[in-house]
């Protein structure tokens, strides 16, 4: 299985006080380094790691779909949108049910790298979050510039796919091979 990590955050506001030369370090080598992890066969601990964190993985990913859905709307012009949507409601329990469970978890050294991406990943769709509530007043009057929630809210989802890359049991949605992605002709029956 090979990483790619082409695709880099614009900006982490993270630890680092938003230097991306830290998380881009971090994984200068990733398809390497993953190649070589993914060929090992999983330790207890990995495997326990795993099944303890899928959870908080599904709920970052949920927050961050719910993220989108509303930013979507936003973008559309939607007015129906405020502070007591439950699109916005739903991605808030989602992401700090997920955010306090990676709090807890322990990754075993095979697992720290998959661990710092689902960290990062949860801080960041944390920062689109507050951006998009912070928004909320704006988007409700029919503006539709998204951005500042969007480009956190991207960067999160690349951290969710790398760490979908760096352990099995983390799988995303590939739409690049969906049924519209790629338009061939159908086979002629004649």
């Amino acid at each position: 299985m090979r990483i790619d990590h082409s695709l880099r955050p614009e900006r982490s506001p993270l630890s680092d006080g938003g230097n991306t030369a830290a998380t881009a370090a971090c994984c200068e080598d990733h398809g390497a380094a993953s190649a070589e992890l993914l060929s090992q066969t999983l330790d207890d601990a990995t495997v326990a790691y795993v099944l303890a964190t899928r959870p908080q993985f599904e709920g970052l990913r949920q927050a961050a779909s719910q993220i989108a859905g509303l930013l979507v709307l936003a973008a559309s012009g939607a007015r129906s949108i405020n502070q007591e949507h439950a699109m916005l409601d739903t991605a808030r329990r989602a992401h700090a049910e997920a955010a306090d469970g990676l709090a807890r978890a322990v990754p075993p050294a095979r697992a720290r790298h998959h661990h710092h991406h689902l960290t990062e990943a949860a801080e960041v769709i944390r920062l689109a979050l507050e951006r998009a509530t912070e928004s909320m007043h704006d988007y409700a009057a029919g503006r539709r510039d998204i951005d500042t929630a969007l480009a956190p809210l991207k960067a999160g989802y690349r951290h969710l796919q790398w760490a979908a890359s760096a352990l099995p049991g983390f799988e995303l949605i590939d739409f690049q091979g969906a049924c519209c992605a790629i338009a061939t002709p159908a086979p002629s029956l004649s």
